[in-house]
């Protein structure tokens, strides 16, 4: 039995790391219309492992209730797929991962962009060039 606290973080690490990768990846594939039921070698590749680490932290995930196999061996031909809780989980993941690129591009910002409004006033600097910005207007 391993009793150094210094192991014991970065297993704990790791199993965190690997099922985050792993509900990610299921969540995008999902959500993109590629794959509802992804195919365990596809993931081996897609999340740049081994077959046995992926098997070992799919089922640490299945055993969390986040995945389900759709098949009963996880081969080159088996699956596997999210729960609801798992969709639940994996979409916090994925959003909060993601959250700094899922902003409105320029002339897409609001009265809460920083850059362009102060307390819901249009700033006459506005830096996105917003479309209904002075910017924007031309006089030719």
């Amino acid at each position: 039995m391993d009793n150094n606290p210094n192991n014991k973080n970065e297993a704990a690490l790791d199993a965190l790391f690997w099922k985050e990768e792993i509900l990610q990846v299921l969540y995008w594939m999902d959500g993109e219309e590629l794959a509802e039921a992804v195919p365990f070698n596809r993931l081996v590749i897609l999340l740049n492992t081994s077959p046995e680490n992926l098997l070992e932290h799919i089922i640490r995930s299945e055993e969390a209730g986040l995945i389900i196999r759709k098949t009963e061996d996880l081969n080159e031909n088996g699956t596997v797929t999210l729960t609801a809780a798992g969709k639940k989980e994996a979409g916090l993941i994925f959003r909060n991962a993601f959250e700094g690129m899922q902003k409105a591009g320029h002339g897409e910002c609001g009265p809460d962009c920083e850059f362009c409004y102060d307390n819901g006033e249009k700033l006459d600097n506005c830096v996105h060039n917003c479309a209904d910005s002075h910017h924007q207007k031309h006089t030719y």
